[in-house]
């Protein structure tokens, strides 16, 4: 649901209760998850040859209990979750 939607209903109607569907929610994750992957693939310095970002939104969407040790995924998903913390910056 928009921000617009969202203003005129409280405006309009404010006794109303606001409930979102699931369909809407789903699709908003989904838009910023692929969202979040395209930006760290794009900020990777390596990135279209980066094993760990290949797949991400499969890793990140797997339950860790069910990450295949052997195919290194487990190590993949950390690697991937560790891109996002910020580098630290040299005080100058």
């Amino acid at each position: 649901m928009g921000p617009a939607y969202l203003r005129a209903v409280q405006s309009h109607i404010p006794e109303a209760t606001l409930v979102f569907d699931h369909f809407h929610v789903i699709k908003l994750f989904n838009e910023k998850l692929t969202k979040l992957c395209r930006d760290l693939q794009r900020e990777a310095e390596n990135g279209l040859g980066n094993p760990v970002l290949r797949d991400i939104r499969w890793l990140l969407l797997k339950h860790p209990g069910n990450l295949d040790d052997t195919r290194n995924k487990r190590q993949r998903l950390a690697e991937a979750l560790n891109l996002n913390e910020p580098w630290p910056r040299p005080i100058i």
